[in-house]
């Protein structure tokens, strides 16, 4: 477990590269999250892991009136961050049947906390949608990145207040799905 981490880890710091960020520590500064999606080429999984930078995550909790003794480092912030990316992410078919991801975890990581989701798509493809109002009502310049890690090359979707939905292509998954 902690291999795949260390490799989350890194595709986040490399995605930051892409966007000019040369540091973790400055990636607050823009208000963007980073959502990695990846297939497990084993299970037929989707793995998904969102990046929030540490003081956005900090000041989720403030905008949502949680205690100020709760913090992203604490397990009760991190499952408050965490339901609240459930509730502000939706994904779907091209015939808009939802596909729910199953959250499995979370962590800090450096200045970031790691929010980590699984979810089952199906074996032949086809188009998806995603939506995100992800801290939409914290900062008014948030941009929400969700990179399609399986793709070659690396597409990145961009979600905003302006333009909260995307569209795009799932490959064939080998296993799992239905």
């Amino acid at each position: 477990m902690n291999r795949r981490r260390g490799l989350h880890y890194l595709a986040v710091l490399a995605v930051l590269s892409l966007f000019g960020v040369s540091s973790l520590a400055h990636a607050h500064r823009s208000h963007v999250t980073l959502t990695r999606v990846s297939i497990n080429e084993r299970s037929g999984q989707w793995e998904i892991v969102h990046a929030i930078h540490y003081h956005d995550a900090l000041r989720l909790l403030a905008t949502l009136g949680v205690r100020d003794d709760v913090q992203p480092s604490s397990i009760e912030g991190r499952a408050r961050i965490a339901l609240e990316i459930e509730k502000s992410f939706r994904w779907s078919f091209g015939d808009s049947r939802s596909i729910v991801p199953v959250t499995v975890g979370a962590e800090l990581e450096g200045d970031n906390l790691l929010v980590y989701q699984e979810m089952t798509v199906p074996r032949s493809g086809g188009r998806i949608a995603v939506e995100s109002s992800f801290m939409h009502g914290v900062f008014p310049d948030q941009t929400n990145h969700i990179l399609l890690d399986y793709s070659t090359p690396k597409v990145t979707l961009k979600l905003s207040r302006s333009q909260r939905r995307a569209e795009f292509e799932a490959p064939p998954a080998a296993r799992g799905g239905g």
